[in-house]
C-alpha cells in the first residue's frame, strides 16, 4: 500500500495546485536583483588540485553507498540518476536539493548514492554540498576530515576550495565538521546566492546536489529552496504519511520545481515515482 499512498498524495497535491488561483513554477520565484548578489572575483580553479580521500570498499559499505562500483543493488539509484539527469538537462537545471518530511527517511543516503552514481559517468563533474547544518553526517560516514564546512564558507571565514574534498575523480564533497546553531539564518542569508555562484564559476560542475534538513523539522530548508532549480522528496514506506507528503509537495512547489518523490525502504518493485 505504500506506493499507492504516495501516488494518491501526489494526485491530491496536483489537484489542489490545479485549483489554486496562482500556480507557482520555477520561473515564478522572485530571484535576487543582480545588485543584491555580490560575487567575489573568482579564478577558474584546477579541479585536480582538490585534496582527494580514498573511499575503500568497507567505507562505502558502512555508509550504505551501493553505487560506488558495479552492483545489482545500484540499479534503483542508477535509474534515479538517469531520470534526474534527463529532467535537469531538458530544463537546463544545475542544482538539485534532496530533502524529506522528517528524519530517518534516508535522504543523506539517497544524496550520497546519487552522487556516486553520477561519478560513474566520467564526462560529468558533480559536487555534493551538505546543507544540513543541524544534523551533519557526511564527514562521519565518509570517514573524511574536512578543513571547514558550509557554515564557515558562508561566513567567509574559509574560501570554498579549502572546504572541498574529492571522493572520486569527478565528485567533490563539501561536508560539515560540526552543527551550526544559527543554521536557518545562514541558509537564509544573502551570502548563499553569491557563494553558490562563485563555486559554479570556479569549478563548473554539471550537477550540484544539496543535502538539506528534513522539511518539517525546521525552517532551514524553506529558507534555502529558492536557491536550487529543483528538489527530490525522500519518503519512507509505512512511515511517511499522506498528509506529510501533501504538505511537503506544497512547500517545495511554492519555492522551486519538484523533480520527483523517492519511496525509500520499500521491498516491492519500483522505489521511485515522479510528479
Amino acid at each position: 500500500m505504500a506506493v499507492e499512498r504516495v501516488q494518491s498524495a501526489i494526485a491530491r497535491a496536483r489537484a489542489k495546485r490545479a485549483g489554486l488561483e496562482t500556480v507557482f513554477d520555477a520561473d515564478d520565484i522572485p530571484m535576487p536583483d543582480d545588485d543584491d548578489v555580490v560575487i567575489e572575483p573568482v579564478a577558474r580553479e584546477d579541479w585536480n588540485l582538490l585534496p582527494k580521500s580514498g573511499m575503500t570498499a568497507s567505507i562505502l559499505d558502512r555508509a550504505r553507498i551501493v553505487t560506488g562500483g558495479v552492483s545489482k543493488n545500484a540499479t534503483a539509484f542508477d535509474m534515479l540518476r538517469t531520470k534526474v539527469l534527463q529532467r535537469m538537462k531538458a530544463e537546463g537545471w544545475k542544482r538539485i536539493a534532496i530533502t524529506s518530511a522528517d528524519k530517518n527517511c534516508g535522504k543523506s543516503t539517497v544524496a550520497l548514492n546519487l552522487g556516486f552514481s553520477l561519478a560513474r559517468q566520467s564526462e560529468l563533474r558533480a559536487i555534493l554540498v551538505e546543507a544540513d547544518l543541524r544534523r551533519p553526517s557526511l564527514a562521519k560516514v565518509l570517514r573524511i576530515t574536512p578543513p571547514a564546512g558550509l557554515a564557515q564558507v558562508l561566513r567567509r571565514e574559509v574560501p570554498f576550495p579549502k572546504a572541498l574534498v574529492r571522493v572520486r575523480d569527478n565528485l567533490a564533497v563539501l561536508a560539515n565538521r560540526a552543527r551550526s546553531p544559527d543554521s536557518a539564518e545562514l541558509l537564509h542569508s544573502g551570502m548563499v546566492p553569491s557563494v553558490l555562484a562563485e563555486i559554479e564559476r570556479a569549478y563548473q560542475p554539471d550537477v550540484t546536489i544539496f543535502d538539506l534538513p528534513p522539511l518539517m523539522e525546521a525552517d532551514d530548508t524553506l529558507a534555502f529552496l529558492g536557491n536550487v532549480d529543483c528538489a527530490l522528496l525522500v519518503t519512507t514506506a509505512e512511515h511517511t504519511t499522506t498528509t506529510q507528503i501533501e504538505a511537503c509537495v506544497r512547500e517545495i512547489s511554492d519555492r522551486t520545481a519538484l523533480a520527483g518523490i523517492v519511496l525509500n525502504k520499500y521491498r516491492g518493485a519500483g522505489a521511485i515515482t515522479g510528479y
